[in-house]
């Protein structure tokens, strides 16, 4: 009798594991703004932070690897690098702002930075902070700024998000610097508990005989303007765009050169009305506007 023999063919499915690829790159955008990015990259869609070191403000990423090897991550505010990573040790590029306009070159390396350490960069020390005592006209340490700008910051994007009232949003301005500044300059004198608008603002410190235009943002303005800030003083920055007025304040610390404008830049704190995801506590004026011009300086006489 014949046998006949059956082979059974077995197929054994192994499963494929699509690991995240993990990067932490620090270095310089324009040679200029520290800069720290961390984030993944899982079936080429990109996700995490970055921290700009000296503002000590942190952003979440999100981007995508193009086919040709680009890495995009874009901020919230429409800020976004696009560039490649070398042999993995290395992230370079072009900075773009919310407008698509090239606004330099980065070049980040590699760092063996852990995520805690990340956070302790965004923990400001008040060794360099006055003390209590001292009759500065900017009240609170460096910290309790930062604290008292950032909680300023998170309102004024829920009032746009979440539809309140328009004017009452046109007003985080004026109410951040009244609580800084303990100044009445920037209330409504008609309307209990108000503030003004930056547009209002801006009018009421131009006619005002208390209030004096310093000059307009040269090298020299700037730096009379960085040195008055680091004394407590109240220094308004202000810009005109499609009719209304954005408008600022700068910052204590150093100002720091930009190739741009070919002088050094002062950082200031500014909520944006049209556009609040570009709104910073703190960022250079070079990274905020294309150019020196029609900037203005505001100072109390």
């Amino acid at each position: 009798m014949n046998k006949i023999i059956l082979l059974s063919t077995f197929f054994i499915t192994i499963p494929f594991f699509v690991f995240a690829q993990e990067y932490a790159f620090e270095g310089l955008i324009n040679t200029e703004l520290k800069v720290r990015v961390r984030f993944d990259i899982n079936e080429n869609k990109a996700e995490g932070y970055c921290i700009y070191i000296d503002s000590k403000e942190k952003s979440l990423l999100t981007g995508e690897k193009k086919e040709d090897g680009t890495v995009v991550l874009s901020q919230s505010n429409g800020e976004r690098f696009e560039g490649k990573i070398i042999a993995s040790y290395m992230y370079k590029g072009e900075y773009f702002n919310a407008e698509g306009i090239d606004q330099g070159t980065f070049l980040f390396s590699k760092t063996d930075a852990t995520e805690k350490e990340d956070e302790t960069l965004l923990v400001v020390s008040d060794s360099t902070a006055h003390a209590s005592g001292k009759a500065d006209r900017l009240h609170g340490t460096e910290t309790e700024v930062n604290d008292i700008l950032r909680n300023h910051l998170t309102e004024f994007k829920r009032c746009y998000t979440q539809n309140i009232d328009p004017l009452k949003c046109r007003q985080a301005s004026a109410m951040a610097i009244t609580e800084l500044f303990q100044t009445n300059d920037f209330k409504d004198q008609y309307v209990g508990g108000s503030y003004l608008t930056m547009s209002e603002s801006y009018d009421h410190i131009t006619a005002s005989s208390d209030w004096k235009m310093l000059g307009e943002a040269n090298s020299a303005t700037l730096k009379d303007a960085q040195a008055r800030a680091n004394e407590g003083e109240l220094v308004i920055v202000s810009y005109p765009f499609k009719g209304f007025i954005q408008l600022g304040f700068i910052r204590k610390g150093d100002a720091k050169m930009s190739s741009k404008w070919n002088m050094e830049v002062p950082s200031i704190a500014i909520f944006f009305y049209n556009d609040p995801e570009k709104s910073s506590i703190s960022k250079q004026m070079n990274f905020i506007w294309r150019s020196p011009e029609n900037i203005e300086v505001w100072v109390r006489k």
